[in-house]
């Protein structure tokens, strides 16, 4: 996938985001929008990812793609939702 942000219309702005990985480790990248820096994070089996406040307001994020897993993963993914917007 692709770098993007968040950016869905019945988002809570600034709302939580949270992501649970089940299966095979994974990188996951967040790159800043203005100073291009860049973060690298490995998704281990069972591990939570929490982006809140201004992430997607200042970061894009992405699951780069690879050719080196050999076993599944799953992805929950978990939004707050602005029933305002709905």
């Amino acid at each position: 996938m692709a770098y993007h942000s968040d950016a869905e219309k019945d988002l809570k702005k600034n709302g939580a985001i949270a992501s649970l990985s089940l299966g095979a480790e994974r990188k996951f990248s967040f790159k800043h929008k203005t100073i291009k820096e860049r973060v690298d994070i490995v998704l281990k089996k069972g591990s939570l990812l929490i982006m809140k406040d201004e992430t997607q307001t200042y970061w894009l994020h992405r699951l780069p793609p690879t050719k080196k897993i050999t076993s599944p993963r799953i992805n929950l993914t978990f939004r707050t939702i602005d029933k305002t917007a709905l």
